[in-house]
């Protein structure tokens, strides 16, 4: 129902959006096109008023009688009027020349005027007779009347053109007004269709959106639907693929973590539990060997919840921290000088490496010296006898980077993506029995987050080393350290 709703919805917006659009267009094409023809109607009596007016005058030289001339019907004139001469010689029509040949005098329709050149009314015009002068407020948009070059008259057309239309000027308009009526129809029955065609085309993605939305909702998060366009549907498709492919992606991973902390708990506590089995049987007696096997398994799950917990806290932004500026190449200075001794009893080398005058990082520097002795603590386990752990301090765009590098076993390029997710394990071989989780790697980003840095890793491949990098802003108006 929401579905067919919204189709009727879209349907009828279109048929309103199309109706209002005819109904403007059609009245106003309606009332410009009849206005128009009545222009065009009264420019044409114009013209034949002022065609008559220039014959008359040609043949007369003057304006006289041309009231008489013109007003009449050809059917109404006398008999031997147009051979008629008057007595005088100046406005006579010579015998033989009339004024009109037979057949030109022609019904002027509309309330033309026609003034001489001194603005006298040469017909009646309005409530001025022949010979009044017509005032100058009405004397506008003026048809000159030329003669040998001379104006000798002026037209007045008529203000208000409305005249009476004939026969075939009335059916000519009637079809005109039809045909807009037809076309406004044509629009109105094409904008159903139209929008008919448009709506099933717009609900089309969005009837995949809730078709994926149902089958989500009914358990199955990996849904995909199909993307045909850029515009904001096609984006939202976009969208929709990208939340249901993470939500698969936490899917697998929670069902992953529920199984690596289950086996990563399952195994200390089955390690007590047989010995405090054996105990109970006395099977075995409590030696200081066997108390020390029980408290590393007690450790290994302490380490494991403490871990836990501290990611939650991150999790939830509720990680306190003590910000402070603090020298980076001190406190690389800290983190090897505990490890030299192990290393050089691992027959590993380490160094330490700092650019003069660096800059103050904005850093709590107990969770900074968190994360790398985790790191320098998985470089050491991973690089074999002989090679080398590097630390290193150094402005790059801007600011301050401090990298972890090793000559070890290196990490495969398809494990580089997901090396700090929870319980990911680069080496399947890896067990708790090393007294690794695998959550360091993730603890250590959630504590460079927090502090507003960044953390990566590089690495060529498989034997060929790896770096880790850290990446934070250098300490607003703090001094450079000198180291």
């Amino acid at each position: 129902m929401i579905r067919k709703s919204l189709q009727s919805k879209l349907i009828i917006s279109y048929l309103a959006v199309a109706l209002l659009t005819v109904l403007v267009v059609s009245l106003v094409l309606r009332q410009t096109s009849g206005q128009q023809f009545y222009n065009l109607v009264a420019e044409q009596q114009a013209a034949l008023l002022k065609e008559e007016a220039v014959y008359y005058y040609e043949q007369t030289g003057s304006w006289d009688g041309f009231q008489e001339s013109f007003s009449p019907h050809p059917g109404d004139l006398p008999p031997d009027y147009l051979n008629k001469a008057t007595p005088d010689s100046n406005s006579t029509v010579q015998e033989g020349k009339p004024p009109f040949p037979s057949g030109f005098n022609r019904q002027i329709r509309g309330k033309h005027g026609l003034v001489d050149s001194h603005y006298r009314a040469i017909i009646p015009f309005m409530d001025y007779a022949v010979g009044e002068t017509v005032p100058a407020a009405l004397l506008k948009n003026l048809i000159p009347v030329d003669v040998g070059g001379v104006t000798v008259a002026w037209i007045i057309p008529d203000a208000n053109p409305q005249t009476n239309l004939s026969a075939e000027e009335k059916v000519f308009l009637s079809r005109t007004n039809q045909a807009i009526l037809v076309a406004a129809l044509a629009g109105v029955i094409g904008a159903v269709l139209m929008g008919i065609v448009l709506a099933r085309n717009f609900l089309k993605p969005v009837r995949s959106l809730i078709g994926a939305s149902r089958q989500m909702a009914a358990g199955d998060l990996e849904q995909q639907v199909p993307v045909h366009s850029q515009d904001e549907l096609g984006q939202l498709s976009q969208t929709f693929n990208q939340m249901s492919a993470d939500l698969a992606s936490a899917d697998r991973q929670r069902k992953q973590m529920t199984a690596d902390i289950t086996h990563d708990l399952s195994t200390p506590l089955q390690v007590i539990a047989g010995y405090m089995e054996m105990l109970e049987d006395e099977e075995i007696t409590l030696t200081p060997q066997r108390v020390q096997t029980i408290m590393n398994e007690v450790e290994l799950l302490r380490r494991l919840v403490g871990d836990l917990s501290l990611l939650t806290t991150a999790d939830a932004k509720e990680l306190q921290m003590q910000l402070e500026p603090i020298a980076p190449g001190a406190l690389l200075g800290q983190i090897c000088q505990t490890y030299v001794e192990i290393a050089q009893r691992a027959e590993k080398e380490i160094r330490c490496e700092a650019a003069e005058n660096l800059p103050r990082i904005t850093v709590d520097e107990g969770r900074t010296a968190q994360v790398l002795r985790n790191l320098v603590d998985n470089a050491l386990r991973h690089t074999p006898a002989g090679g080398r752990v590097t630390l290193l301090a150094a402005v790059a765009q801007g600011k301050v980077e401090i990298r972890v590098s090793d000559t070890g076993s290196g990490i495969h390029p398809d494990d580089l993506p997901y090396v700090f997710d929870r319980f990911y394990r680069a080496d399947p071989s890896r067990s708790s029995q090393t007294g690794k989780m695998g959550l360091g790697l993730a603890i250590a980003r959630a504590l460079v987050q927090a502090q507003g840095g960044t953390i990566y890793v590089e690495s060529p491949g498989r034997g060929q080393g790896t770096t880790f990098v850290l990446r934070f802003e250098p300490a607003r108006d703090a001094p450079r350290s000198a180291e």
